[in-house]
């Protein structure tokens, strides 16, 4: 178990600090080729990797990392849709927590052995992803019922991604996870190409942009090389879930995982100065216990 929480953990790091530069790079970039930089530069990644460890492209891992890929783009490209679309302090939260309940419930219902500790971490690491997601907004803020729509579904195909990967068999090596971001690439270079030719898809995703602004990124050229730095955090993050899923818990990873806000608050407190509310610093609390008990259990 200790080496599965490590691994989970090493993962919302790489995840979270990725998310900090994708955000960074989406101020001077547009959302769409951002995400597309990313995804590039996490496939290259994973295809140096592959020279180095152990891969079986079998069918099942193929077929099981390509439905990863479907589920996570889809919650990504649904995640951004759900921010434009609502208040983040509230939308985030949600997605959050569906992302980490659907794994938690698939490993409840697939019968996962784990000690009564472990399930009461796992309740404290749900918790504190939902607390460490929570962000300023104005007291008037609502969530539309299509924004509630919108934001499960990224919750359903981000948590459907990590089934997904956890269904691949462990003799496939890091196979099934170079599958999942070659299809996620594959997707993006595609709606890249539509969106270039279709006037109407373009209005649609560029609502998703950010104005320009300098700040911490300055030129398109630094937004472009923050967006490759996030896309190589990505493709280790996506092994090391991987490896994780191989040696622990479903259940497990998949909490530890929906951590990875930690990691850009903390970036963005001492890079951008912003402000830690007091309720994510109860979630940051959570956590390191969560993690502690999930390691000793």
């Amino acid at each position: 178990m200790i080496l599965s929480v490590v691994l989970a953990l090493a993962a919302a790091v790489f995840y979270g600090v990725s998310d900090f530069f994708g955000g960074l790079s989406t101020r001077r970039l547009r959302v769409v080729p951002a995400t597309t930089i990313i995804h590039a530069f996490a496939t290259v990644s994973l295809l140096i990797a592959i020279l180095f460890v152990p891969v079986s492209f079998e069918p099942d891992a193929v077929f099981w990392g390509g439905l990863a890929g479907l589920g996570a783009i889809l919650g990504l490209l649904t995640f951004y849709a759900a921010l434009a679309d609502g208040p983040m302090s509230l939308v985030a939260p949600l997605i959050a927590v569906v992302g980490a309940v659907v794994p938690v419930a698939f490993a409840v219902i697939a019968g996962d052995q784990l000690s009564v500790q472990a399930w009461i971490a796992i309740g404290l690491a749900l918790v504190s992803a939902l607390l460490v997601s929570i962000t300023r907004s104005d007291s008037g803020a609502r969530v539309r019922p299509r924004t509630v729509v919108i934001s499960i579904v990224s919750g359903l195909s981000l948590g459907g991604a990590l089934i997904a990967l956890d269904q691949a068999p462990h003799s496939a090596g890091l196979a099934p996870a170079v599958v999942e971001i070659v299809v996620g690439l594959s997707v993006m270079l595609v709606l890249l190409g539509a969106i270039r030719v279709s006037a109407p898809l373009r209005r649609f995703f560029a609502q998703f942009d950010h104005q320009p602004e300098g700040g911490p990124v300055g030129s398109v050229s630094r937004a472009r090389i923050l967006a490759a730095a996030g896309g190589v955090l990505v493709g280790a993050s996506n092994a090391f879930i991987l490896f994780a899923l191989q040696a622990g818990s479903l259940a497990a990873v998949s909490v530890l995982v929906s951590l990875y806000p930690l990691a850009t608050i903390v970036l963005a407190r001492f890079t951008l100065h912003e402000k830690v509310s007091r309720i994510q610093l109860l979630g940051m609390v959570l956590a390191l216990v969560a993690s502690v008990m999930l390691a000793l259990s």
